[in-house]
């Protein structure tokens, strides 16, 4: 886990729910879908904007595969108007990308 930025003044009271459930659905997706051994868990706080950004050296994303949990993260970010996007890893695995705005005001 790394936090950049000052994330523990920064993080709107709003998103502090969000980023906790979105962390928390990542990981479970990482180790009960992926088969990761390693994740890694960057928070930061940079040009006005809060992102999370979690990336695991699983098998990756299956195509057509469920993706109930990954629709509730781009909903969670919707909601503060932000924006998910997941992709695959450099060397395999999957890199989800969950990035709002500071200022939200919902």
């Amino acid at each position: 886990v790394r936090f950049t930025g000052p994330v523990d003044f920064e993080v709107p009271e709003q998103a502090v729910d969000h980023v906790l459930a979105v962390t928390r659905e990542a990981l479970s997706n990482a180790a009960r879908h992926a088969g990761a051994s390693k994740v890694e868990v960057d928070l930061a706080t940079a040009d006005g904007f809060l992102t999370l950004r979690i990336a695991d050296d699983g098998v990756g994303i299956e195509p057509g595969g469920r993706r109930s949990g990954l629709a509730n993260i781009a909903d969670r970010a919707a909601e503060l108007a932000g924006e998910t996007t997941v992709e695959p890893g450099e060397n395999g695995g999957t890199v989800v990308t969950w990035k709002v705005p500071l200022d939200s005001d919902d």
